[in-house]
This record gives C-alpha cells, sequence and structure tokens, in this order.
C-alpha cells in the first residue's frame, strides 16, 4: 500500500513538472515576440489561444510536447536578442540566423544544456563571443559568422568536445587563434576567414584528423606550413588560405591530401618551386595566384602533368607570381571540364600553345603580363563558352586571327600592348554581350569597323596607340552605354561627329593625337562627363560654352590645335590645374592671371572709328547705375551690420528652400519636437545636432538637420561666428549646406543660436569606419571609400584655392565628414574655422587655441605654430590612412609614438606594396564574390581573383602612399589640397576606368 501512495505520488510530481515546463515554453516563446521587432508578421500566429506547438517555425517533442526547435531563420526580425531563450530548457536546435538582430550574444544561452545546434550567423550582433558557450557540452554546430563580433576567439569553445562545425567567418575577431583547438577531435569544418586573426595557426590544428573544410582566409595569420601537412590532414578536401602572410615553400607533402577538392593558397608569401600534385583527382578548384613561387621550362612540364590525372579540375589560377620559361604542350592534356585558366603577371615565354579545342567549358583564358611572342592560336575561336579572352600586354604579333564569330559569349576582349598588325575584324560585332574591347597600343591599321558601334552593351572601347585612320562613324550615337572611347594617338581625320553628344553615359572621351579639323561639337549633354582630351588636332573655331555645363569635367586638354576667340570663365574653367590650351595662338581671355596661366593671349577690344558714342553713353549709364547701386547696398549693409553676421549664413539657400532667412527660436523648438531626445542625431564639442521637420512655404514637410549651441559654454558664442563666418560665401557640392540660421532667446530669455542645415541620412563617415562602435553599421566598399576621399579633397581643395581668403578648417576628422543619400560626402562643422586673410588676426578669424582634434592635429600646431593650411593637409592625409587601414589614430596599437602614419609607413616592403601589409581588407572581400559558409561549390567572379583583385591592391596601394605624402612631418613636405585631389582622382580613373 505504501508502495502505491508512494508511485502516485512520484506521478503527480512528474505530470506537475511537465505541465509546468510547458507553460515556462509558451511564456519564453510569447515574451521573445514582444521583445522583437516582426516586419513581415511571421509571427502572428504565436498567440495565447493557440498551441505554441503548433506556431510557426517551433518543432515539439512527442513526449512532453517541450519546444525542442526554434527555427526564424531569414525572417527579417530585428531587436536584441532576449535573454528569455534561455527558459526553453528542452532546445535542441535554434536558428536565427539570416535577420537583424543586434547588441550582444546573451550568456544565459549557456543555459540550454542539451542544444545541439547554434546557429546566429548574418545578422549584426557585436561585442564578444560569451565564453560561457563553452558550457555546451552537447553542441556539435556552432554559427557565428556575417556579424561584428569583436575580442579573441574565447578558448572555452575549445572544450566543446562535440563540435563538428565551427564557423565565426566574416567578423571582426582579433587575437591568435587558441593553442587548445586541437581538443575538438571530431571537428570537420572550421572557417575563421575574414577576421583580423594574427600568429601561427596552432600545430595542434594539424592533428585533427577528421577535419575537411578549413577555411582561414583574409586574416594576418603568418608562419610556415608543417612540412607534414599532407599526413596530418588527410582527410582535407577544402583548405582556404588566401590572402594572409603565411611565407616558405609549399610543403611536398600535400600531395597526400588526396582527397583535396579545392585548394587556395592565393595572395600570400609562398616561395620556392610550383608543388606537383600527382594524386589530387578530386581536385576541383586550384589557385596560387600572387605569391613568389617560381619555375622553369622543366619545372612547367612536370607541373602541368601531374595535374593530368585531375579529370575533375575546372579552376587553375597561377598569376601574379616568378614562373619562368615556356608553356608545355602537355597543358592540352588537362581536365576537358576546365572553365578558368589563367597564368597572367608572370615572366613566362615562348608561343601560347596549341590544342585549346580541347576545353568547351572554358570562359576564361588569361595570359596578360608575360612575354609571350608569336601568333595567337586560331583555335581559340571555337571556344564558344568563353567570356573573357586577356592576353594584353606581351610580344604577340601577326595579324589577329578572324576567331570572333564564334564567341558570342565574349564580355571582355583584351589585346593592348602587343605588337599584332592587320585589321580590327567585323566578326567582333557579333559579340553582341561584348562589355569591354581594349585593343589599343598595337600596330592595327584601318578603320574602325562600323559594327562595332551597333554593340548595344559595350561599356569600354580603347583603340589608342594604333595607325587607324579614315573618320568615325555618326553611328557612334548608338553606343548609350559606352563610359569610355579612347581613339587617341592615330591617324584618324574629319569632324568629329556632333553625334557623340548623345552619348549620355560617357565619362572619358580620348581623342588627342589624330588629324581631326573642324569645329569642336555641342557636348553639353554629357552630363558625366569627366574628362576630355582633344589634344594635338587640326580643330578650329571657339571653345563651346557648352563645355561650361559639364559640372563632372576635370580634366580638359585642348592643347595644340587652332582655336580662338574668348576662353569660357565658369565651369571646368574656373580650375585652372584642370584645364590646358597651350598653343592656340588665336585664344585669349579678359583676366591678365589666367592668360598667363594658361599660356593664352591677353583679349584686346579693337578700336573703332564709328558707332562709338552708343557704348559710351551705355557705359555710363552703367557706371551710374551701378554706382547708386554700390551706394543702396553700403547703406544697407551699415544699417544691418550687426544682423547679418549672424543670420546671412546662406541666406539665398532658406529662400530658395521655401524658409525664412531667419528663424525664430519657436519653429525651432516645433520643428525638433521641443528638441526630443529621439530626434539627437548627434553632439559636438560646442552644441548638439537634431533632426527637425520644417513646413515649407509650399505648405510641404523637409527634414533639415538643426545645430543648437551650447551656450553654456564660454566659447560657443565664437564658434557660431566663426562657422557663419566661413560659410557665408562658401559655395561648394562637397560642403554642408547652411540653409539659415537662428540668433534670439528661448523660452527662459536666455542667448540661443542654431544653424539649420542641409540633413544626411547616411551619418558620418566615422560610424561607417567603425561599425561595431555602434550596433549597427557596415563596411564600405573600396570605391565608396576611394569617392569619400576624393569628395573631402575636393571640398578642402575648393577652401583652400578658391575662397577669399582662404578658409583653414582646423577640425578635419571622419566625424565632420557627412554622407548623403548617395553616399556623397560632405564637410561640415566649421566652428573651429579660419580665415587665413592678409589683414586678420587669430582671435579675429577663429576660437584661438583650439586646433583639431586628438589624432589629427598636425604636429607644429603642437609646437605652437601658426594655422596654415598645411594643417589641414596633415588631417585629411590622417583621415585617408583611417579609412585605408581600417584603424582610428588613437587606437591602442599607436601608443608609445607608433603614430598611424609611422606605422604605415614601417610596414612597407621592399616591393612598395603596401596593401597586403596593413590595407583594411574588408572592402576588397565585400566586392569579391558572395560568401558561402556550407558549400564546397566553385562561385568565382571574373574580375576578383586576378585582374580586380590586382588592381584594387594598386589602387590602394596609391592612396596610401598619397595619405603619407600628407602627413609629412614638415609642412613644407606636404602636398597641397589641389594636388592631393587630382592625385585621387588620377587613382580612381586608372582602378575604375580601365
Amino acid at each position: 500500500m505504501t508502495t502505491m501512495l508512494l508511485l502516485l505520488c512520484f506521478l503527480l510530481v512528474h505530470i506537475s513538472g511537465i505541465a509546468c515546463n510547458f507553460a515556462t515554453d509558451k511564456e519564453a516563446l510569447l515574451s521573445f515576440k514582444s521583445k522583437v521587432i516582426d516586419p513581415q508578421n511571421t509571427l502572428s500566429t504565436w498567440t495565447t489561444d493557440s498551441h505554441h506547438c503548433e506556431w510557426y517555425g517551433v518543432k515539439c517533442s512527442n513526449i512532453g510536447r517541450r519546444v525542442k526547435s526554434l527555427n526564424l531563420r531569414g525572417l527579417s526580425l530585428s531587436g536584441k536578442l532576449p535573454s528569455q531563450l534561455s527558459k526553453l530548457t528542452y532546445l535542441h536546435s535554434l536558428d536565427l540566423s539570416a535577420n537583424s538582430f543586434h547588441g550582444q550574444i546573451p550568456p544565459d544561452i549557456s543555459y540550454l544544456s542539451l542544444l545541439n545546434i547554434l546557429f546566429l550567423s548574418s545578422n549584426n550582433l557585436s561585442g564578444s563571443i560569451p565564453p560561457q558557450l563553452g558550457q555546451l557540452k552537447r553542441l556539435h554546430s556552432l554559427d557565428l559568422s556575417v556579424n561584428n563580433l569583436t575580442g579573441e576567439i574565447p578558448s572555452t569553445l575549445c572544450n566543446l568536445s562535440s563540435l563538428k562545425y565551427l564557423a565565426i567567418a566574416r567578423n571582426h575577431l582579433s587575437g591568435e587563434i587558441p593553442t587548445q583547438i586541437g581538443n575538438l577531435g571530431n571537428l570537420s569544418q572550421l572557417q575563421l576567414s575574414e577576421n583580423d586573426l594574427s600568429g601561427q595557426l596552432p600545430s595542434s590544428l594539424f592533428h585533427i584528423s577528421q577535419l575537411t573544410y578549413l577555411s582561414v582566409t583574409c586574416n594576418n595569420l603568418s608562419g610556415k606550413l608543417p612540412a607534414s601537412l599532407g599526413f596530418s590532414l588527410p582527410n582535407i578536401k577544402n583548405l582556404s588560405l588566401a590572402t594572409n602572410r603565411f611565407e616558405g615553400p609549399i610543403p611536398h607533402s600535400i600531395s597526400n591530401s588526396s582527397q583535396l577538392e579545392y585548394l587556395d593558397l592565393s595572395n600570400n608569401f609562398f616561395h620556392g618551386n610550383l608543388p606537383f600534385f600527382n594524386n589530387f583527382e578530386n581536385l576541383v578548384y586550384l589557385t596560387l595566384g600572387n605569391n613568389s613561387l617560381s619555375s622553369t621550362t622543366s619545372l612547367n612540364s612536370q607541373f602541368f602533368d601531374s595535374l593530368t590525372n585531375s579529370t575533375k579540375l575546372q579552376v587553375l589560377i597561377l598569376y601574379h607570381n616568378n614562373l619562368a620559361g615556356e608553356l608545355p604542350s602537355s597543358i592540352q592534356n588537362l581536365s576537358t571540364k576546365l572553365y578558368w585558366f589563367c597564368v597572367a603577371d608572370n615572366f613566362l615565354t615562348g608561343k601560347i600553345p596549341q590544342g585549346w579545342k580541347e576545353f568547351q567549358h572554358l570562359e576564361f583564358l588569361s595570359f596578360e603580363s608575360n612575354h609571350f611572342s608569336g601568333e595567337l592560336p586560331s583555335e581559340i575561336g571555337s571556344l564558344s563558352n568563353l567570356v573573357e579572352l586577356s592576353i594584353d600586354d606581351n610580344v604577340l604579333s601577326g595579324e589577329i586571327p578572324d576567331i570572333f564569330g564564334n564567341l558570342t559569349s565574349l564580355s571582355t576582349i583584351s589585346m593592348a600592348y602587343n605588337q599584332f598588325t592587320g585589321r580590327i575584324h567585323q566578326s567582333i560585332g557579333q559579340c553582341k554581350s561584348l562589355n569591354f574591347l581594349y585593343i589599343g597600343m598595337n600596330k592595327l591599321g584601318g578603320t574602325i569597323p562600323k559594327e562595332i558601334f551597333d554593340l548595344p552593351g559595350l561599356v569600354h572601347l580603347s583603340v589608342g596607340g594604333n595607325s587607324l585612320h579614315g573618320s568615325i562613324s555618326s553611328g557612334v550615337s548608338t553606343m548609350k552605354q559606352l563610359e569610355i572611347f579612347d581613339v587617341s594617338n592615330n591617324h584618324f581625320s574629319g569632324s568629329i561627329p556632333s553625334e557623340i553628344g548623345e552619348c549620355s553615359t560617357l565619362k572619358i572621351l580620348e581623342m588627342g593625337r589624330n588629324n581631326f579639323s573642324g569645329l569642336i561639337p555641342t557636348l553639353g549633354s554629357l552630363a558625366s562627363l569627366e574628362t576630355l582630351d582633344l589634344s594635338s588636332n587640326n580643330l578650329g573655331g571657339i571653345i563651346p560654352e557648352s563645355l561650361e555645363k559639364l559640372q563632372d569635367l576635370n580634366t580638359l586638354n585642348l592643347s595644340f590645335n587652332h582655336l580662338e576667340g574668348q576662353v569660357p570663365m565658369k565651369g571646368v574653367f574656373m580650375n585652372l590645374s584642370q584645364v590646358d590650351l597651350r598653343a592656340n595662338d588665336m585664344l585669349c581671355s579678359i583676366d591678365m592671371e589666367i592668360a598667363r596661366k594658361l599660356g593664352i593671349l591677353l583679349c584686346h577690344v579693337g578700336k573703332k572709328k564709328r558707332h562709338i558714342l552708343l557704348p559710351i553713353i551705355l557705359a555710363v549709364i552703367g557706371a551710374t547705375i551701378l554706382l547708386i547701386s554700390m551706394l543702396s547696398l553700403l547703406w544697407i549693409v551699415i544699417f544691418k551690420r550687426r544682423r547679418s553676421r549672424e543670420s546671412n549664413v546662406n541666406s539665398t539657400s532658406a529662400l530658395v528652400m521655401g524658409l525664412p532667412q531667419s528663424m525664430s527660436y519657436n519653429e525651432i523648438r516645433i520643428a525638433t519636437e521641443n528638441f526630443a531626445a529621439e530626434n539627437l542625431i548627434g553632439k559636438g564639442a560646442f552644441g548638439s545636432v537634431y533632426k527637425g521637420e520644417f513646413t515649407l512655404d509650399s505648405g510641404e514637410t523637409t527634414t533639415f538637420a538643426v545645430k543648437v549651441l551650447d551656450m553654456q559654454q564660454s566659447k560657443a558664442c565664437k564658434s557660431f561666428n566663426a562657422e557663419c563666418e566661413a560659410l557665408k560665401n562658401a559655395r561648394h557640392r562637397n560642403l554642408v549646406k547652411v540653409i539659415t540660421s537662428c540668433s534670439s532667446l528661448d523660452s527662459k530669455g536666455e542667448d540661443f543660436k542654431a544653424l539649420v542645415m542641409q540633413f544626411m541620412a547616411n551619418g558620418n563617415l566615422d560610424m561607417w569606419l567603425h561599425p561595431n562602435d555602434d550596433e549597427s553599421g557596415s563596411s564600405l566598399t573600396l570605391l565608396q571609400r576611394l569617392n569619400i576621399a576624393i569628395d573631402v579633397a575636393s571640398a578642402m581643395d575648393y577652401l583652400h584655392h578658391d575662397c577669399d581668403p582662404p578658409i583653414v578648417h582646423c577640425d578635419m576628422k571622419p566625424m565632420n565628414v557627412l554622407l548623403d543619400d548617395d553616399m556623397v560626402a560632405h564637410v561640415g562643422d566649421f566652428g573651429l574655422a579660419r580665415l587665413l586673410s592678409e589683414n586678420a588676426t587669430h582671435k579675429e578669424s577663429g576660437t584661438l587655441g583650439l586646433k583639431g582634434s586628438i589624432g589629427y592635429i598636425a604636429p607644429e600646431y603642437g609646437e605652437g605654430g601658426k594655422v596654415s593650411t598645411s594643417g589641414d593637409v596633415y588631417s585629411f592625409g590622417i583621415l585617408v590612412l583611417e579609412m585605408f587601414i581600417g584603424k582610428r589614430p588613437t587606437d591602442e596599437m599607436f601608443k608609445e609614438g607608433l603614430c598611424l602614419n609611422k606605422f604605415a609607413s614601417a610596414m612597407d616592403d621592399h616591393e612598395n606594396k603596401v596593401i597586403m601589409k596593413v590595407g583594411d581588407g574588408r572592402f576588397l572581400t565585400n566586392e569579391s564574390s558572395e560568401y558561402s559558409t556550407q558549400s564546397y561549390s566553385i562561385e568565382v567572379d571574373n574580375h576578383s581573383v586576378h585582374h580586380w583583385r590586382r588592381k584594387a591592391e594598386e589602387c590602394v596601394d596609391a592612396v596610401i602612399r598619397v595619405g603619407l605624402s600628407c602627413t609629412a612631418q614638415q609642412p613644407k613636405d606636404r602636398c597641397t589640397m589641389r594636388d592631393t585631389s587630382i592625385k585621387l582622382q588620377a587613382i580612381r580613373k586608372s582602378m575604375f576606368a580601365l
């Protein structure tokens, strides 16, 4: 009887516990729902009226109906991860990946002791990885990749002995890989790519015999690979060590890793001879590019012979090494599945071997930047799937074979810098997918076939540096996508067709060094034109005023022609360093200084014997009107002198925008909802910036930014006056536009001063460069960074060289660079600005004693030096280095006198390559092929591996050097902002136009 009672009590307690846990699970899920944002309303089924085991994404156990799995992948959910998830104590699988959760990973997740799978990838999670995750002893799959996690990899993760899959790639993790990682004896996949990890690969890692997938690309790892690599990892299928600092020879033992399918050792410092791969029957992808591997003709034969057993090989990339000698004919014995073959940028000689007709799957064929000679094999014309053919920068000769009729998939033809003769074939016109045609710098004759002008998607047409003749067809107007048109240095004649003005997307037009005659056509509709070179021709007539309308035009060369008349005075002609008009004997300018700088005549008004009375009368009347106007204006200035000092900032802008020239305190208070905290978008040294909704005269509402000065600070009024004085006459597309101002009393009767400015939807540059300082943000691409640098340089160039008097910003840093909807940069916050008037003292021209922010201040300022434009140049240089190195000048690593520019300079190697040493690699990988965390599939971007990567590295290397030239210790050694702007624009042209 007693036994029965005890059993009954046990059952009642057990049933009660199940009911309690059942209720706790539902409560935890409802709490989770209440704390997240669900834009797709996917969790609408989660209600108290239904059973939680029937809710979307929820799976329960058969016994006890406990929540066993929660899968909410890819639902655009956002908010912080609620700690209530830790109450789902029966949870085996949790997948919240591909959402927008932010904040830190709750350490309470460690309470889920039954958890097998934890996927939190592709969110905006920040902070460090909780070491408590090491308590999840049953965990076999952990994916935290594609977030903003920082700090080191916790050594406690190495306690997860059941772990088979560990992915923490694409974060900002630093430090070394824990040496205890060898404890993960069951680990089969390890993904650590695209972080900031340093040190060497732990030797214990090479003792995990179950490892099939190892990817540590794009880190700062160094050292040599162990000689026993192939014996230690016999089951490895994917080995990705690219874009690190590994050195030494590639171990011969790698041939024992016979299961290898994917091997990427590119972008390192490996040296020695090419390894051999005799046993790789499953090899699909092999890239050894951008190292220092060497070879000879004999070694080339052995290398390619060793790959003949790799019948599944699809990608073979060997670009940018020290390979020499000739390529063997045994190349034709490679896998017929090959679709990418690249040996570019080496020292290979001899003829390009035959046998290419065997590779009908080939899409990318790249031989550029070698010393190949002889003729191009005509059998390449049988490769109907070919997308890119790159053979430029060799010494190939003879006529280009007529191979293009069958290559209808071609996107890029690159044959420049060879010695080809003959004509350009009409069959190129059958390559309807063609985007890029580079055949310049050869010895080609004849004309440009009209069929080429019918290619619908041609973006870049370069035939410069040949012996082409004839006229340019009016059919050029059909090329609606054309951005670069280079026919320079040929023998073209006739007039420049006016139809070229219909190529609305054109950015670069190079027609110099030909025999063109006639007039310069109207080109005012080419709104995107940046470079125009018509030099060294026989052009006559006047310079069209339509060129003044081209706002993006930054390089104009009309030198060595027969132009005449007066030079226009607007647009690009306002920046004389960008204009070349030499050797046009009949050109003149009414401005003596402009005439002198351009090397042209000074215009003289000829004397007339008749009809001189009317001009004299008109001159007298005009002078009288001018005198009356000046007297009236002088009276207005004297009468309103005090008020104009504070309220005339961009009053024209205020009228245009439909706002009053000077606003009241109450209008600003209403627009900012009584200066509500949710409208606060930033704080500075002298005040705060709010977002405000203003009602225009038209009745519409629009958003502006309002900078409210903190009048409790003694220097706030001086800052306000300095900003007004600096901006009242400044007009530039890359300056933050001040719409109007307010100088009034607040509700307490105290002084109130504010500026109403253009609102920048994308915030400041600092939050984009260092996104893990906030809970949101994303990395900038290489092109975005370069464009921003050019925007800022353009603004500073204008302030230093085109304002009278020149303006020194004195506080150039990322927080003062604002980004609009189109990611165009605008320089703001002129509270410390100085006017370099000859008669102005420091006290008159700015806020004495404040010359910038720590880390960006020029060294001479710290020694009491005077404010100068060179100080701004130094600050700009630090900003550029910060943008492209990815470190603040105040970073902990720059202590003990190691400043940012010294760091970059010290990392320079013997080959003058900075990018692989110090560059912030995130923006390189952001533009490469899409990252896949659980696939061995080969996804290759046709420019990311060799052409784009090399150009990107050269680009960043050049930009960092510009930054270093701006941060020279002595002011006299620094570039001017004008020279800096020109250099950066040239870098962009080289990177993104060729």
